[in-house]
């Protein structure tokens, strides 16, 4: 009721205001860690001077300041980034009003119902799963990828096997009655997917726009895990590299949050720059397919597996921006490319 209250007296540019103040403390003592984390040879006070200027004028968190390195650009390079505000900001207005679409995907549980024909996996829910039905599952699909439903950033997902001890299962049956999870046949890749780090489900993350009923891609990335991480994530220690989408050829060095660039990934020496993405006529025709399914959802992102035999498989779709992962490789803000399709 005082929120309703709230939002019908003040007006939307004072509550912005009020929000820039209030998060502005926490975000000074973040800017301060990583600062000094990070090493950088600049002086902290220019640094955090420019980082304010940033932080009310385009909405630049303290972590927007450091991976995009916007110390070392120029205003008119730095503008023409998708900071943490204007994520909020985007996704708002593409997506805000289409709530019950939304959790189609955000929901994993719903997206293994809705995309079953994409997703080329078994997947169970943990929701009024027996333990013997779920040992079943376990037993007959010999090892299993265990998400929290509601899941983001490849957090709390972990790998189980049949052969696991006991008690490892028996934990993980108990934890089900805490929090919603998939249970999910793991996925097998080969080839140049596989090359890359095999202990990980290597993916393509595929940015999508519903312009007006055409649908149309505007970036992908690679993304490939490190060592047997289950998820290939950047926000879980992953590395992502840039892809043309007219043509599928991986463009760009490997590169994580930090800024710190490859040219083999880090664990198995694999080079990719130069190579091309197997099936990625399929890759592309997949997520267009996908985004029709909830086309009121304007801006759409999905991650997409390359699996044997050459097929494509759905393995999450997203509605909330991660406008990092596309930025990071090459360096370059997305903004305006984005801000086109708010008319």
């Amino acid at each position: 009721m005082l929120k309703r209250i709230y939002r019908l007296v003040v007006p939307s540019f004072m509550r912005q205001g009020i929000n820039i103040i209030r998060k502005f403390p926490a975000e000074a003592n973040k800017f301060r860690k990583e600062y000094s984390e990070r090493g950088i040879k600049f002086s902290f006070m220019l640094l955090f001077v420019d980082w304010m200027l940033c932080y009310v004028i385009i909405g630049a968190s303290s972590e927007d300041y450091f991976i995009y390195r916007l110390y070392e650009k120029s205003w008119r390079c730095a503008e023409q980034f998708v900071t943490e505000r204007r994520a909020h900001f985007l996704i708002n207005k593409f997506n805000g009003k289409a709530e019950d679409q939304r959790i189609m995907v955000e929901d994993k549980t719903i997206f293994a119902e809705v995309f079953s024909e994409y997703t080329k996996r078994k997947i169970i829910s943990s929701e009024n799963l027996s333990e013997a039905d779920f040992r079943a599952f376990l037993c007959r699909m010999g090892r299993v990828i265990i998400k929290p439903a509601d899941g983001y950033n490849g957090m709390n997902i972990y790998i189980l096997r049949a052969d696991d001890d006991d008690e490892a299962i028996r934990r993980a049956y108990d934890s089900f009655s805490f929090h919603k999870y998939t249970i999910e046949e793991v996925l097998e890749q080969d080839g140049l997917m596989r090359e890359i780090n095999a202990g990980t489900c290597n993916t393509m993350r595929v940015n999508v726009i519903n312009n007006k009923g055409t649908f149309e891609i505007q970036n992908a990335v690679l993304r490939a895990g490190y060592g047997d991480k289950p998820v290939d994530n950047i926000h879980a220690g992953g590395v992502v590299s840039q892809i043309d989408i007219s043509n599928g050829i991986i463009v760009s060095l490997f590169c994580d949050r930090s800024d710190r660039r490859v040219l083999q990934h880090p664990m198995t020496g694999t080079i990719i720059i130069g190579k091309k993405i197997p099936s990625w006529e399929k890759v592309k025709a997949s997520v267009t397919k996908a985004a029709k399914i909830i086309s009121r959802v304007k801006y759409t992102s999905w991650d997409i597996a390359v699996i044997k035999d050459g097929d494509v498989a759905i393995v999450e779709g997203n509605t909330y921006g991660h406008f990092d992962v596309q930025q990071i490789p090459a360096q370059a803000g997305v903004w305006e490319q984005y801000r086109k399709y708010l008319q």
